[in-house]
């Protein structure tokens, strides 16, 4: 009896591979896969097998992201389709007016 997993399904806008993802960043960081294993609380068999997934729980990647210190999740929103609208912190969209206005006065 098998599961119908439509959520794997590529559609018109693919999402990123999470384990290659993962994998990826864990190099970056120069963090190997025994090490974040250990940081995780699981055996190097179940992160190899994270590597593997094109999907992760939410739990597993919000542990990880706090498990080596990096955010996770912002990178997986880096893969949003181009004009896709995206929560904005206020104090950065304040900042933003700032700059324009001083670049505006600069500019005279």
């Amino acid at each position: 009896m098998g599961t119908n997993r439509t959520y794997l399904q590529q559609g018109i806008h693919p999402y990123p591979h999470i384990g290659n993802l993962i994998r990826q960043k864990l190099k970056e960081l120069n963090i190997t896969s025994t090490e974040a294993a250990r940081r995780l609380g699981v055996n190097s068999t179940n992160m190899h097998a994270y590597y593997k997934n094109p999907s992760l729980q939410f739990g597993i990647i919000w542990k990880l992201s706090i498990a080596i210190n990096y955010d996770l999740l912002s990178d997986i929103m880096d893969h949003y389709p181009e004009n896709f609208p995206k929560k904005i912190d206020p104090r950065i969209a304040e900042m933003e007016k700032e700059l324009e206005i001083y670049k505006s006065l600069l500019r005279r």
